[in-house]
């Protein structure tokens, strides 16, 4: 019997997500979570309820990164701060950014635009979700910062123009390949979660093959799984060292859980074309 192989992390360097907000200090902030503990000594928010994690969430939003948020009822709820941290090790100030699929909350293009002074074109392709998202984006004033454009069932191709150059393009995308369980915590439909391919990997790979045209010189495509999608990472790191792509991996610890974000470089104007092998 063939042993499984498992995504080899040895050597990648791991950095400890920043976090700074105690469940003791929400609490006094918020004597309302009191409502939303799974046990009181020690304090711990009760992760398994759905509206639990959409106030605590709104909470460290507002407290952590001064912007105010709502959630879509079957929309993912995204971790402000696994978010922030993703872009603390991917883009600089003053860029220009495209992410793919922004989602009902938009909570990374916003704290993109807020934080690090990025021009972002954020697309979408659920017409619900683009409404929120341009709800919570104008809400917090970042209406001239952040676009959301309808991407209507398309990637980059025929929903951002050929012109457009940016510094970076980025996306936390679907990864798996079906569903497996029918927990819905956290949410999301079925465009967030799932992509085509054996091992949920399509949506990824597309994002490399149309983007690598849209990014200046210098210019990165980033994007972020966790370890739990073990075939995912595995395809996804031999697809990039079968095409001789310039990237590097690091990953993201949260408690016991670990991500890798795979950040992919356009160096130079000397880059040859990607695709000619394959098209």
């Amino acid at each position: 019997m063939n042993q499984k192989r498992v995504f080899n992390d040895i050597g990648i360097p791991k950095y400890r997500v920043i976090a700074n907000y105690l469940t003791s200090k929400a609490l006094k902030l918020h004597p309302d979570l009191f409502n939303h503990l799974k046990s009181i000594d020690p304090p711990r928010i009760n992760n398994e309820d759905r509206e639990t994690l959409m106030v605590y969430n709104k909470y460290i939003a507002k407290d952590l990164y001064d912007i105010d948020i709502n959630f879509a009822e079957h929309a993912i709820i995204p971790t402000p701060i696994m978010r922030y941290n993703f872009l603390m090790h991917v883009i600089k100030p003053n860029s220009t950014i495209i992410e793919i699929g922004t989602g009902a909350s938009a909570i990374i293009a916003m704290l993109a635009a807020k934080h690090f002074n990025a021009r972002v074109y954020a697309t979408e392709v659920d017409k619900e979700y683009i409404n929120l998202a341009k709800q919570n984006i104008n809400q917090n004033n970042l209406g001239s910062w952040i676009t959301v454009i309808d991407s209507q069932g398309f990637l980059l191709k025929n929903v951002i123009p050929e012109t457009l150059k940016v510094d970076y393009i980025i996306s936390n995308p679907p990864y798996y390949d079906k569903i497996l369980s029918p927990k819905v915590v956290w949410g999301g439909k079925k465009h967030e979660l799932v992509s085509k391919g054996e091992m949920g990997e399509s949506f990824i790979l597309q994002i490399i093959k149309e983007g690598w045209e849209y990014l200046k010189t210098p210019g990165m495509i980033a994007f972020i799984i966790p370890k739990t999608r073990n075939d995912t990472l595995i395809a996804v790191e031999d697809y990039l060292d079968s095409f001789n792509f310039d990237y590097d991996i690091i990953g993201l610890l949260a408690g016991n859980r670990t991500r890798f974000i795979f950040r992919i470089f356009k160096r130079n104007l000397s880059d040859i074309n990607k695709w000619s092998e394959m098209d």
